[in-house]
């Protein structure tokens, strides 16, 4: 934890699609899934819930993971969805003018150009996960989790030796329109840099 920074730097060799998948393996995957019964204001449920890397409330994991990659030796340049579940990539889309300038924003947030950016990772919320059971506080909840997994995140890539550097919410209207998503259904709430450590 004391060598916890933020980098704004890469080599110029970018990460391997294997350190990806390491990180990703250790900041979010599904360890376990077990059934259980919820209580809701329409009796009681059996559902499937699931162990991973970090809690959140009630243990809904309302977040998913997405990265927008740059440049990633193994991989091609693209937008991808992470399966917890099965630890793959599935890629979204190409080279695209969202994909563009979803990078552009991140790069100007951070202080560097797009060009240095190696993966961006964007957590979007699917928000009826937690709205259901808490309707009030869903939103806050949502941005607690998103701390956790961000301080998660740079735990996971300062232990591999990866350059990490937190940026917040992003471009929540362009990247539902990347991932052909409804804003109101499946939103982005934060956006994490990650690549080859200098």
């Amino acid at each position: 934890m004391e060598q916890r920074r933020s980098i704004r730097e890469y080599a110029a060799e970018p990460m391997t699609v294997k350190e990806l998948g390491e990180f990703l393996y250790r900041v979010a995957r599904v360890r376990e899934v077990y059934p259980t019964e919820v209580d809701t204001p329409r009796g009681r449920f059996q559902v499937e819930v699931s162990s991973r890397p970090y809690p959140t409330g009630g243990a809904l994991f309302e977040l998913e993971f997405y990265c927008v990659v740059q440049a990633c030796r193994g991989l091609q340049p693209g937008l991808y969805h992470y399966d917890p579940l099965h630890h793959r990539l599935g890629r979204v889309c190409g080279d695209t003018r969202e994909w563009d300038r979803l990078l552009d924003e991140a790069g100007f947030a951070i202080g560097t150009s797009r060009e240095r950016l190696q993966v961006l990772l964007v957590l979007t919320a699917r928000f009826e996960r937690v709205t259901w059971k808490y309707t009030t506080l869903a939103y806050s909840l949502v941005l607690k989790d998103v701390g956790v997994v961000f301080q998660n995140m740079y735990l996971a890539a300062t232990a591999m030796n990866l350059a990490p550097c937190a940026i917040g919410g992003g471009n929540s209207d362009l990247f539902a329109r990347a991932i052909g998503s409804d804003y109101y259904t499946e939103t982005s709430v934060g956006e994490f840099a990650l690549g080859s450590k200098r």
